[in-house]
């Protein structure tokens, strides 16, 4: 069946920009897929998944709608990572998540992260730090008419499963303990896609993602990076990670484009070599027009590494959260703030780990083992951290952030608050952020340093549109 085409004609500031015909034109691209899982009549096995991407051509597959797959081989090379993604994987419990895919109770030694075709089998840690809180937010500094995003309005994006609840099917949307929450692959989202490395790289345009930089070029673009757009600050430190609360909206995005919020943690050398997480509006890549919870690395100047669980590389210890999942609520215009925290925090043995935080503590989610970054940067620390939006497109994605721009303010515009960094002592330290918007004339963002304010270091950032 075609994909139906929905457009969201609700937010104030679309509404406003939809008066010329430009955005007219933009409109036509901002659509979202209604995905077939999300009219699905009964649960969907694993294994019924494998089989009958075992039995489907790619001549069916290229007449769909949505799939941009180039050619019989690269459909092929999508079947064999399937596959390999899943060897050896024996699944006993599955469920519908809250986003409408399907989600396989993976037990823990069988992950993709534990069976790494380039380093070979892995042991599992099972011994993470303690996320590092932190230094004391004192609210006497701020004043009447500061932009300061006010913690006490903050309220809780939550991604966490919950025990007991079910889904339409009457399946249980938890995973017993030994076993991992996995978002399920198939090969319908992967040929949306024009190749594998597509898929797994970090934009639908493969290759470079981020910004070349460094401390004495901080506006110079990479030759090789005209499809992303960036709103942020960014602070050159030698540092052991990061940790921020992330404002949630679910932006309007162009079909086959991407719009994030996130932490970078950066080892800034060559090759570049990178961990990050966020939340992200990416229809292709979730099937969904709502911020799905996610994760990134390279290890090569992102021409290799992925999302989540989608290669070898993370290894997840939680069995109460699912990268790819949405959440429970999002920010609303003049409405509730809601949001979560994430961190990263590089281990004593070099292991990156990562921290989620919505309500409560934080929950140790996994880590990215030592051994993956070899004799790279990130085998040793971070000299780069940035946090903020990034966007995607020729044209770009119509929205970054809430859509607004960072002068809205609270309640209107997206923003990070409480933005620390991890010094090499192992203590939390205000970032000092220097500001990043590339192209100029594109999206928008306010920093708001603790050095210069003496209030917690936090950023606006966003806009309706580039251009």
């Amino acid at each position: 069946m075609p994909a139906t085409v929905l457009v969201n004609f609700k937010n104030p500031v679309l509404a406003r920009v939809c008066c010329t015909a430009v955005c007219a034109l933009l409109l036509a691209a901002c659509s979202t897929i209604d995905h077939p899982t999300l009219r699905a009549e009964r649960a969907v096995t694993l294994a019924e998944n494998l089989d009958a991407s075992d039995k489907a051509t790619f001549d069916a597959y290229a007449r769909r709608p949505d799939a941009r797959v180039k050619d019989q081989a690269a459909f092929e090379e999508m079947r064999r990572h399937l596959r390999s993604l899943y060897a050896g994987v024996t699944v006993a419990h599955s469920f519908l998540g809250r986003d409408h895919q399907f989600v396989d109770c993976v037990p823990i030694e069988q992950q993709p992260g534990l069976r790494n075709p380039r380093l070979g089998p892995l042991p599992l840690k099972t011994d993470p730090p303690r996320a590092t809180v932190g230094q004391p937010v004192d609210e006497s500094n701020v004043r009447e008419g500061d932009k300061v995003p006010p913690i006490a309005r903050r309220e809780v994006a939550d991604a966490t499963l919950k025990a007991g609840v079910r889904d339409r099917f009457g399946s249980e949307m938890f995973c017993p303990p030994a076993t991992i929450p996995m978002r399920r692959v198939t090969l319908d989202e992967m040929v949306r896609f024009t190749t594998l490395r597509a898929f797994l790289s970090k934009s639908p345009f493969g290759g470079k993602s981020d910004l070349d930089r460094r401390p004495d070029r901080p506006g110079q673009r990479d030759p090789a990076d005209t499809d992303h757009y960036y709103a942020r600050g960014v602070h050159f430190v030698d540092n052991l990670g990061g940790d921020s609360w992330l404002n949630v909206w679910s932006p309007i995005v162009a079909k086959s484009h991407m719009s994030l919020s996130q932490i970078w943690v950066v080892g800034d050398a060559s090759p570049k070599q990178t961990v990050e997480a966020g939340w992200q509006v990416y229809p292709d890549k979730w099937s969904s027009d709502k911020a799905a919870l996610f994760i990134f690395y390279t290890t090569n100047n992102y021409d290799d590494g992925c999302y989540n669980l989608d290669c070898s590389g993370f290894v997840q210890l939680a069995n109460n959260i699912y990268l790819g999942s949405g959440f429970d609520r999002y920010s609303t215009p003049g409405g509730e703030q809601r949001g979560f925290n994430l961190q990263y925090k590089r281990g004593p043995d070099g292991t990156w780990w990562l921290f989620y935080k919505a309500g409560g503590d934080y929950i140790t989610v996994g880590y990215y083992p030592h051994s993956l970054f070899g004799n790279g940067a990130l085998a040793t620390k971070s000299n780069k951290i940035a946090w903020g939006g990034e966007d995607t497109g020729s044209p770009t994605g119509c929205e970054m952030g809430s859509g607004a721009l960072p002068s809205a303010g609270f309640g209107r515009a997206a923003y990070q608050d409480t933005i620390f960094y991890i010094d090499t002592q192992v203590v939390s330290q205000w970032a000092d952020l220097t500001l990043q918007e590339i192209p100029s004339d594109c999206y928008k963002a306010d920093i708001s340093n603790f050095s210069t304010t003496r209030t917690r270091t936090h950023l606006y950032f966003g806009g309706p549109r580039c251009k």
